[in-house]
This record gives C-alpha cells, structure tokens and sequence, in this order.
C-alpha cells in the first residue's frame, strides 16, 4: 500500500493530496408554461453557470399543417448559435399532443413509443455560461404564435 509522501514541488501542500476543494451547484426548475408560443428561450444570469441535467417538453400543435421538429441550441448573448444539443429524431404533424424528454444517456428514439413520447440525448456535461441563451423550439416555425409549449428544465446551477 502506497503511504502519501512529503513533496517540496507541490506549491501550497505539503503533501501528494490535493487541498479540500469545494464546488456549490444548487439543482432547480427552470420554467416556461405560457399558451400560444412554440419558441422557448432561457438566458442564464450574470455571474452563474448552468449545466443541463434534463429537458421537458409538452408540446400541443394546432389544426395548421405541417411536421414540427424540436431543437434544443446554445447561443452566445448576441444571439448568435454556437451550438445545437439535439433535435428530436421524430416530427410532430398536426393537433397532436407530444411528450419529449431531453438529457444524457437517454436513447436516441426515432418514433412516438406508446403513440405520444420521445427522448433524445444530450451531451452529458452541457455547461452554459453567464449570458448564454438555451433555446428550445420548432424549427419549422409552423404555427410558432398558436402552439402551445410547456418546457420545464432541471438544471444545476453555481455562482462564478
């Protein structure tokens, strides 16, 4: 068994342990449940980071034709995207009401299972910060003032 040992090279230690580090995330719900919008966006306050733990959609198309498709997007606050997370692996047609779930190391499904519910992974360290915007929405923009998306967002978040 290895015994630690006096290191004079380590700045700050004396020795081959590291010094007890501390990291607060706090783990909350983000929210968005207003009626006749299928364009969500989140920006992350001033001196906090996210990251994503998951993603919940509820998302009710109306009468208007057209296959709908959900994007999950990064962007910087000018609002320019640096990235895409995920799109749904299945569209969604008209008045129809959908489940999605987004978040890591969920299967990648590319059908409704049981008619209704869909998941699709994320990467599984997704870390935003101050000022990023996480955007959730139809990318299709078929009927983006009438449908209705309810999103809620776990999320862990932390001072920086």
């Amino acid at each position: 068994m290895l015994q630690p040992t006096q290191q004079t090279s380590l700045v700050g230690s004396s020795s081959i342990y590291p010094e007890h580090i501390t990291d607060d995330w706090r783990v909350s719900l983000l929210s968005d449940e207003a009626a006749d919008d299928s364009d969500k966006s989140f920006t992350v306050p001033a001196s906090t980071e996210y990251q994503i733990l998951w993603i919940w959609v509820e998302y009710t198309s109306t009468a208007t034709a057209g296959n709908r498709q959900l994007v999950i997007e990064v962007q910087e606050s000018a609002p320019d995207v640096i990235g895409q997370l995920a799109r749904a692996g299945a569209v969604q047609a008209a008045s129809l009401t959908r489940y999605y779930q987004f978040g890591p190391g969920l299967a990648d499904l590319v059908g409704f299972r049981d008619t209704n519910y869909l998941t699709t992974p994320i990467p599984p360290t997704t870390i935003l910060r101050a000022g990023d915007i996480l955007r959730i929405y139809d990318n299709k923009a078929i009927a983006a003032a009438a449908d209705d998306m309810i999103v809620q967002i776990q999320i862990a978040s932390r001072a920086v």
